[in-house]
């Protein structure tokens, strides 16, 4: 695995305009950094290659569901995050809605504002339209330093 913290494809920090927003104010901003460059587009996932499409409604969802700073910064690298991701598991629709036919997870491995996440990314597979993006979250992860020292072996 890369080293993410200083890998600046995985890396978001706050520029000092966003630092003083509000988080709706944020939100807003985020939402509409997302709309112009992310939203009727679609990313190659290079682990499935899988093409997963943004939608208005999967960009809702996000602004909806984040609660952050974090969280609403990451939607900055959404095509690093899409294009990238590893792949998790697939799990089925448990409201069993006739258009949906299952749920894909994704890991992808990120630095926000100096701190260290794990996005879980989650993509609806519809009848009609494919892989849509349907939102993601952020997980905290903890970075063990290394300790310099190579493990001895007894002979």
């Amino acid at each position: 695995m890369k080293n993410i913290e200083t890998d600046i494809e995985h890396t978001i920090v706050e520029t000092n305009e966003e630092v003083v927003l509000p988080i709706n104010e944020l939100r807003k901003v985020c939402l509409s950094f997302a709309q112009q460059n992310f939203q009727g587009k679609t990313f190659m996932n290079k682990e499935t290659g899988k093409d997963i499409h943004v939608s208005r409604q999967g960009l809702g969802e996000w602004k909806m569901k984040s609660k952050t700073r974090e969280q609403l910064l990451s939607i900055k690298i959404l095509d690093k995050m899409l294009e990238n991701a590893s792949f998790d598991h697939d799990a089925p629709d448990e409201k069993g809605r006739p258009n949906i036919e299952l749920f894909s997870y994704y890991n992808y491995y990120c630095v926000i504002n100096g701190t260290a996440f794990q996005a879980i990314i989650t993509v609806k597979k519809t009848a009609t339209y494919g892989d849509k993006y349907y939102h993601h979250f952020l997980k905290n992860i903890k970075i063990k330093p290394c300790s310099g020292t190579a493990p001895t072996h007894a002979s």
